[in-house]
C-alpha cells in the first residue's frame, strides 16, 4: 500500500484544507445569521413606527377633546385645571411618542437648557394624578435658580415614574416631596456613581413609604425587576430613570431603609 505523504493530501482535498473549510463555513453561518437578526430589527423598527404614528393620532383624538372640555369650564375650576392637566399628559405623551418613533431611525436626544423650577412645576403637577389619592406630591422651593443640560421630556418622565414609584411604597399615603439644588461631590462621593468629582443638579424624590431591604435596593435598577409583579409592577420605571440619566451624562442614587423611605437622586450636569 502506498504512503500518500502530506503533500498528496493536501493536493486532494484532505487535512488542513478541509479543515481550512470548515473554518470559512462558520463565518458564513454567522453572517447569515446576522442578516436574519437585521431583518427582524428592521421589520421590528416598521412595526414600531407604524403603532407610534396610530397612538399619536390617539393623542391627538385627547388633546383636542381635552381643549373644547377646558374653553366650556370655567377658568380657575377644579374641572378646568383637571382638564389642563389631561392636555398637558397627552402633550408629553406626544413627544414621548416621537421618541418612540426614533426607534425606526436611531439617534440621539437633543439635549438643552432646562431650568429646574419648571420642571419641578410640570412634574408634581402631573404625580398629583399619578399618584394614588391619599398621596400628595409637593414641590420643595429652590434656594437659587438653577439650570441643567438634559433632554426635557426624558427628566420629566424619569421624575414622573420615581414619583409613581414612591406612591407605590405609600400604602399609608402621605407626601412626596421632590426638590432640586446644587450638589457638590467629592471624589469619594462621585466615584461610585461614576461620575467626576465637581458640581451638579441634583434633582431628589423622597418618600417616607415601606423603604427597601439591601437585597431589593441592590436590584432595583435591573430591567423588569418589581417586587409589585402580582399588582402590575412593570419594573421599568428605576430602570428607565437610571438610564435616562447615565445617557444625559449624569447618575441616579438610591438610599433606602426599610420602615424608613427611600431618596432617589438624578445627578445632571449643571447648564
Amino acid at each position: 500500500m502506498a504512503i500518500r505523504t502530506k503533500a498528496d493530501r493536501m493536493r486532494t482535498g484532505e487535512g488542513p484544507i478541509q479543515r481550512d473549510g470548515r473554518r470559512r463555513a462558520r463565518p458564513a453561518a454567522q453572517l447569515r445569521a446576522t442578516l436574519v437578526e437585521a431583518g427582524r430589527l428592521e421589520a421590528l423598527q416598521r412595526q414600531t413606527s407604524v403603532l407610534a404614528h396610530d397612538f399619536n393620532n390617539l393623542l391627538n383624538v385627547i388633546m383636542a377633546a381635552n381643549e373644547a372640555l377646558a374653553a366650556r369650564l370655567p377658568a380657575g375650576s377644579d374641572a378646568f385645571e383637571l382638564a389642563q392637566i389631561g392636555l398637558d399628559a397627552a402633550e408629553k405623551g406626544a413627544e414621548l411618542v416621537e421618541r418612540i418613533r426614533a426607534l425606526s431611525a436611531p439617534a440621539t436626544a437633543a439635549d438643552e437648557t432646562v431650568d429646574a423650577a419648571e420642571t419641578l412645576v410640570a412634574v408634581t403637577r402631573l404625580a398629583n394624578v399619578s399618584t394614588p389619592a391619599d398621596v400628595t406630591v409637593v414641590a420643595k422651593a429652590m434656594p437659587a435658580p438653577l439650570s441643567c443640560r438634559a433632554d426635557r421630556p426624558g427628566l420629566e418622565s424619569a421624575l414622573l415614574n420615581l414619583c409613581i414609584n414612591a406612591g407605590h411604597a405609600m400604602p399609608k399615603g402621605g407626601a412626596i416631596q421632590v426638590s432640586a439644588a446644587v450638589a457638590v461631590l467629592d471624589d469619594a462621593t462621585a466615584s461610585p456613581l461614576g461620575l467626576a468629582a465637581g458640581s451638579y443638579a441634583a434633582f431628589a424624590v423622597r418618600d417616607p413609604g415601606v423603604g427597601m431591604s439591601p437585597q431589593t435596593l441592590a436590584r432595583a435598577t435591573e430591567a423588569y425587576f418589581t417586587t409589585r409583579r402580582d399588582r402590575g409592577g412593570s419594573g421599568l420605571g428605576l430602570a428607565g430613570a437610571q438610564a435616562f440619566a447615565r445617557g444625559a451624562g449624569g447618575a441616579l442614587k438610591l438610599v433606602s431603609k426599610p420602615g424608613r423611605g427611600t431618596t432617589a437622586t438624578i445627578y445632571l450636569p449643571i447648564a
